[in-house]
């Protein structure tokens, strides 16, 4: 059982619910935010501290890493659930290397600084690091390739982490999580009708029924949608594992996608995500 767990990017909406059900469950949480104020909108709780991290800035997390020993104070930390990540549509043709290597600086060199500073302490403890991946670790679309991109790196990055510390009595595993019923799945469509709005003339005139089709598409994704409640909750589960397993599939859409994949030519499946 993981009683003292870490928790990244809580202010998003699978990192609150991790922590208001691992409170729930009597387990002691490090939660971290970006900015203090992000801590007002949590309800007090003996058992919940709070460590300022900003996964962009390498020297930010292991300052919040160096804050968390402090406040364990030898206690060992059995559990560290990675859920902190950015996405911001973009088309490909129009993509600007400052937004690649915007997503890519917190998604997968952040995550990679979060998981080599979690490392030692879960070696210690043979806990388990569990990191919130994506549907979109597997396979990429229209929209959004960045963030794509940084979820197939993370992966990699995943993977190596594991085959190099095999046998060292902890687990590293990723889930790959699709749609989600959040803030972050409306504010997805959102931000493409605005990209295709206040792009160009010739974004709209090229690329503005491809992207209708992937808000369209994005908006029938609601039905297949797993709540918010399950994610923590299985994210929780992996957490508290004996015998985690490498990799984790949650949600139906990241399942027919993995059996597509599977089973159909790569143009198939581009063709399903293209709308």
């Amino acid at each position: 059982m993981a009683n003292n767990i870490l928790v990244t990017g809580v202010n998003g909406d699978i990192g609150r619910c991790v922590v208001n059900t691992a409170l729930a469950q009597g387990k002691r949480v490090f939660g971290t935010v970006r900015s203090q104020a992000h801590c007002d909108s949590f309800d007090s709780n003996d058992k919940l501290s709070f460590l300022l991290m900003d996964v962009a800035d390498p020297a930010s997390v292991r300052s919040a890493y160096d804050e968390l020993q402090q406040q364990l104070n030898g206690e060992p930390l059995h559990a560290v659930i990675h859920c902190a990540a950015i996405q911001t549509p973009a088309c490909f043709e129009f993509l600007t290397p400052e937004h690649i290597e915007q997503t890519l600086k917190v998604n997968t060199i952040g995550s990679m600084v979060v998981m080599q500073s979690a490392i030692p302490l879960l070696r210690a403890s043979g806990g388990n690091l569990v990191i919130a991946s994506s549907l979109w670790g597997i396979a990429s679309g229209p929209a959004i390739s960045p963030y794509a991109a940084s979820k197939w790196a993370l992966e990699a990055l995943i993977s190596a982490a594991r085959c190099e510390t095999r046998g060292m009595g902890f687990s590293i595993s990723s889930a790959n999580i699709g749609a989600v019923k959040s803030q972050m799945l409306s504010a997805h469509s959102v931000a493409v009708e605005k990209m295709i709005a206040d792009g160009s003339d010739q974004l709209r005139d090229l690329y503005g029924e491809c992207f209708e089709k992937h808000v369209a598409a994005t908006k029938q994704f609601d039905s297949l949608a797993i709540s918010v409640d399950k994610v923590a909750s299985k994210l929780l589960k992996i957490a508290d594992s004996n015998k985690p397993k490498a990799s984790y599939t949650i949600g139906t859409d990241t399942k027919v996608i993995r059996l597509i994949k599977w089973l159909l030519p790569r143009s198939v499946l581009e063709k399903v995500l293209s709308g």
